[in-house]
């Protein structure tokens, strides 16, 4: 009872409402009382006249009434206020935000059931758009990674690499303030911590602290007040190789593009390694399955290798979306078209597990497709005839905002898979 007695300390602003309340409650229930008592004395026990029922009503005392209603609005008055005061000590300035939040969670709260299969820099983005529609959202997120700060922690301290985990929990923060940008912080001078995230830090840590990383990624979702559950697709240190048109095999994520090649096939290492239950679960009693965008043979694909994934996505009723990207990567999707990454995944897996797929239809702005050809990337076709014979049905739009970088918009992006809904 301890706690309880410290809502009554000075300054909380509770006690005064409180004793408003106690004091409506004796004044309501005296008007009360009084109205019951007049009102039966009215009524004869052996003989009531239905007929006389109004006539006598109004004849009831009117102090009665006014004591009655007086005390019914002082207590309404004295939760309204003590709501107030304690919403305030949580979120100062931001009494009168209250009905509107509480309203949008509430709304949220009875979105749909979405669930994100990627990583890499797309994933975060399809969340940050989808996360304005529902409150029932999972990223189901690839951990194969072995490159940059995440690579280094994955060796040193034999931890899962936590760099596409670390930003889907900021893209899915409420707000992605000082300490989502705390998060996403980089160390670049030269020392033990250059290139480190100190997002990656804290999840590393947190999960020789917790014992696990899911646990360190539930203490993390808390702290950053997340909307949503994040997932790593296998709890097993899985490393990602590749087989090239060439001949040549390549082991490790990072080093796949940077071969330069044909990519013909990638595959895990080991490859009977067991999905995280919890990603099964998610995917089971989604609505919407969405998958991408990002890089096809590095952050998709991998997710779809793990034993158990692609069976319960084609077992789940929900719509299968596949989220095409803008632009080719060098290394991974050189020439490709939108058919060309359809037929990537479906060979992958052996079976047909999408049924739509959105893709961009607006051309850049000439000055950035030149910045970007300088890197051998250039803006995916739309094939419309060979995605139809697929047995894919094409969901095209613009998804981009003008600027610098070519990149998914969250909102264009997330309205149009909200759209699929009504489809």
């Amino acid at each position: 009872m301890q706690w309880l007695n410290k809502w009554l300390y000075p300054g909380i602003k509770v006690k005064r409402w409180l004793i408003l309340f106690i004091l409506s409650f004796v004044v309501m229930f005296i008007g009360f009382s009084g109205l019951m008592g007049s009102f039966f004395n009215f009524i004869k026990i052996d003989r009531i006249n239905i007929d006389n029922f109004f006539y006598r009503l109004h004849k009831l005392k009117a102090i009665d009434y006014i004591l009655f209603l007086l005390g019914l609005v002082g207590m309404f008055f004295a939760i309204r206020r003590t709501y107030f005061s304690i919403f305030a000590i949580f979120g100062p300035h931001k009494e009168k935000e209250f009905i509107n939040i509480a309203y949008q969670k509430a709304k949220l709260k009875r979105g749909p059931k979405i669930v994100a299969i990627g990583g890499g820099t797309g994933m975060p983005n399809v969340l940050r758009g989808l996360k304005q529609y529902t409150l029932n959202l999972s990223a189901i997120v690839t951990v194969a990674d072995d490159g940059g700060s995440s690579g280094r922690l994955r060796k040193d301290y034999s931890v899962l690499p936590p760099g596409d985990l670390r930003n889907c929990i900021v893209a899915l923060a409420d707000e992605e303030t000082l300490l989502g940008k705390l998060f996403q912080y980089r160390f670049e001078k030269k020392g033990d911590l250059a290139g480190h995230n100190l997002g990656n830090l804290f999840l590393t840590a947190l999960t020789h602290i917790v014992g696990d990383l899911p646990k360190a990624i539930n203490e993390s979702s808390k702290v950053l007040a997340v909307s949503g559950k994040v997932y790593p697709v296998t709890l097993d240190n899985i490393v990602l190789k590749a087989r090239l048109k060439d001949g040549r095999k390549i082991t490790g994520e990072s080093n796949i593009p940077k071969a330069r090649g044909i990519i013909e096939k990638v595959y895990i290492s080991p490859s009977k390694c067991k999905p995280y239950p919890m990603a099964i679960n998610a995917i089971k009693a989604a609505d919407i399955i969405t998958i991408g965008p990002g890089s096809l043979f590095t952050s998709i694909i991998p997710n779809l290798l793990v034993p158990g994934i692609v069976e319960a996505i084609v077992k789940s009723k929900a719509l299968k979306v596949y989220i095409c990207n803008i632009m080719t990567q060098p290394g991974e999707t050189d020439n490709f078209r939108v058919s060309d990454h359809i037929k990537a995944i479906f060979n992958h897996v052996g079976i047909k597990i999408v049924d739509y797929v959105i893709a961009n239809n607006k051309l850049p702005d000439k000055m950035i497709l030149k910045k970007y050809a300088r890197e051998n990337s250039y803006p995916v076709e739309i094939d419309k005839h060979e995605i139809s014979r697929l047995g894919v049905k094409l969901f095209e739009g613009q998804l981009f905002k003008p600027g610098k970088y070519i990149r998914h918009d969250p909102e264009l992006l997330s309205k149009m898979i909200m759209k699929l809904i009504l489809v």
